[in-house]
């Protein structure tokens, strides 16, 4: 409380033992402290920690677990990958894949949570989904949309994505898929 002695009746604001005791009270439960460090560690999404990440990730809709595939096939539209593997290089895609759970850091979760909000309010525009790629792998190499001229657009990585960006782009959600808009995605290989 910022002024407790204005609350004291007149007929006590000259008793020192009442007025000490009220102001041990008022130090103990000053909740100053405690909204600056909720503030920082849950609110601001730019210093939040563990907890406070993942209620962020429940408000935009993303999870810090991940599903990231074990292994590469080679299949048609329907096994959803994302190489361009050659016959003699993978297996064939046999409808299931075996998956394993990856929890991302907090570095890591806070990244996917800036981009899952700039996807909630993006207008599909080829300059807003850009902005996406630039958050998500702008220190990695070039990332970036193309739009095709036929209602098909092609997301394009110039770098060789790890396993936990390939499960981002394809299992996260977080990358936007314009109403009516046929995906697709053109990922550097790693032997180029």
């Amino acid at each position: 409380m910022q002024d407790y002695a204005k609350t004291v009746l007149s007929q006590y604001a000259n008793s020192p033992r009442l007025l000490s005791i009220l102001e041990g009270w008022n130090q103990a439960f000053d909740p100053a402290s405690l909204i600056d460090l909720w503030y920082q560690r849950v609110w601001n999404l730019g210093t939040a920690q563990g907890y406070g990440l993942d209620v962020w990730g429940r408000i935009v809709g993303v999870s810090r677990v991940l599903k990231i595939s074990s292994g590469k096939n080679f299949g048609f539209s329907e096994a959803n990958d994302l190489t361009e593997e050659g016959f003699n290089s993978a297996p064939f895609y046999s409808g299931s894949s075996v998956t394993s759970n990856y929890r991302l850091s907090d570095d890591g979760f806070r990244q996917l949570i800036y981009a899952k909000a700039l996807a909630n309010i993006t207008d599909g525009s080829v300059f807003s989904i850009n902005a996406i790629l630039m958050l998500l792998f702008g220190n990695q190499g070039n990332a970036y949309v193309k739009d095709n001229g036929d209602m098909t657009m092609t997301y394009v990585f110039d770098f060789v994505p790890t396993d936990v960006q390939v499960s981002i782009i394809q299992n996260s959600g977080v990358l936007p898929r314009p109403a009516g808009v046929g995906v697709g995605y053109q990922i550097k290989s790693a032997s180029t």
